[in-house]
């Protein structure tokens, strides 16, 4: 895994993810996670796959949770498992309408990107990160 960036106002993570196919196949792509904490709620994994990038956004609280017990309803789970070869990981099951995607990371990259999360913005207070005004601004057209 590979800090690209751990300042105090951003945290990038790049690591390694295992695609799970269907037939129990892994395939290796580079992931980047990132944390802004201008969105305090939520992450952002970028996936490197063949046909291009690919984002997803969830709450953070999904891959601080999912590291101990499973997590999650809707179109991200997160749950701790055991690899093939015995090694913790955490997968992470992605779905859409357009399709599902079963992801792999090891649980020690995941946490030590959660622990620098947490440090940036602590849990609970994520509120105080937002910034009200800017948002209703952003919705409002401009005169």
């Amino acid at each position: 895994m590979r800090d690209s960036s751990a300042d105090h106002t951003f945290v990038s993570h790049t690591v390694e993810a295992e695609l799970i196919g269907s037939d129990d196949l892994t395939t290796l792509l580079g992931a980047e996670l990132q944390y802004h904490p201008s969105d305090p709620y939520a992450a952002t994994m970028v996936l490197s796959t063949p046909t291009g990038p690919v984002v997803w956004v969830f709450g953070r609280d999904l891959l601080i949770d999912g590291l101990g017990e499973p997590t999650g309803d809707g179109d991200v789970h997160v749950w701790p498992s055991l690899d093939t070869n015995g090694r913790a990981v955490v997968l992470i099951e992605l779905c859409s309408p357009e399709g599902a995607a079963l992801v792999q990371l090891r649980s020690g990259d995941l946490a030590r990107f959660t622990d620098r999360v947490v440090a940036l913005v602590a849990p609970g207070s994520e509120s105080a990160h937002v910034d009200v005004d800017a948002s209703i601004a952003a919705l409002l057209p401009t005169p």
